[in-house]
């Protein structure tokens, strides 16, 4: 039985090799390309794996089926690849076994066989990166040395396809990447719905994801407008986080001047960007401690 829950938003990538009635076929047609396999539907056995996630988690864009008893996520990466990855894919694989193993059975004496887990993700964006590569949890431990837990991620480049033709032996990630480049080239913050229905009118007018995005295209513009609202969110949390780690700085900095005594509350409030009320503050709680 699939482990399925639905309360999480699809991204397009999820919904396209995941949740769509054909994205069973889609999957097949992408993991095959990407693992050189030639399955073919109907003769193997597919089953999807789906975890309930926050809606930003669901944002990994994961889609996790298992193929003939091997356990397969694939992740999409438009714009940068996170070196945490390993880790998140350790979170989310961990969560996929639970939903696999009965809790009864996980005390029980005989063992309890799992599907052999693969892990990929799939970098679409525009920065120049090796035609494949490996990231590995063992790559966050403080030590390199022969530790036994390790999660190996397989990461294929796919946005260029003289660097790995994935694009050219799978017609629908060569359309998704199409659609996408659309999406970004007509993307205005001010009116999001507005570009993201253009985009989808030049992509059918191409010839581009037709069939999906005449079937879907409100859909389809719901999961784009999630998605670059959450974008815009991290954007801002990230620039928030800078920020505070800029002032906690300078905060620092003139509590260092206030102690040396060489300054006047004026002149450090200058110096170091704060205002006179926050140093006069600072002194004040300086001197209540001492």
């Amino acid at each position: 039985m699939a482990f399925i829950n639905r309360k999480y938003k699809d991204s397009v990538f999820t919904d396209l090799f995941g949740s769509d009635r054909n994205g069973k076929k889609n999957f097949l047609d992408l993991y095959n390309a990407l693992a050189g396999t030639d399955y073919k539907m109907g003769e193997v056995k597919l089953e999807r794996k789906v975890i309930e996630q926050s809606l930003y988690k669901t944002f990994n864009n994961d889609v996790s089926w298992e193929v003939n008893g091997k356990l397969i996520v694939l992740i999409e990466h438009q714009s940068t690849v996170n070196e945490n990855m390993p880790f998140r894919c350790l979170e989310y694989v961990t969560r996929i076994y639970e939903g696999i193993i009965p809790p009864k059975m996980r005390y029980a004496e005989k063992m309890f066989k799992i599907p052999n887990p693969d892990f990929y993700v799939v970098y679409v964006g525009k920065k120049e990166l090796p035609q494949e590569q490996e990231l590995r949890l063992s790559d966050a431990f403080y030590e390199q040395d022969n530790s036994k837990l390790e999660l190996v991620i397989k990461l294929k480049n796919c946005s260029d396809s003289r660097l790995l033709p994935i694009s050219g032996t799978c017609d629908i990630l060569k359309e998704y990447c199409q659609f996408i480049e659309l999406v970004e080239q007509n993307y205005n913050r001010l009116f999001p719905k507005r570009s993201f229905k253009k985009a989808i009118e030049i992509a059918i007018e191409k010839g581009i994801l037709v069939e999906y995005l005449d079937r879907k295209s409100r859909e389809v513009i719901n999961m784009l407008c999630a998605k670059y609202n959450y974008k815009m969110d991290i954007a801002v949390k990230k620039e928030e986080a800078f920020q505070d780690g800029q002032e906690q700085k300078a905060i620092e900095a003139t509590i260092n001047l206030l102690k040396m005594n060489i300054l006047s509350p004026e002149q450090i409030a200058q110096a170091q960007g704060l205002s006179l009320e926050k140093v006069l503050e600072l002194q004040k709680s300086i001197t209540i401690t001492v």
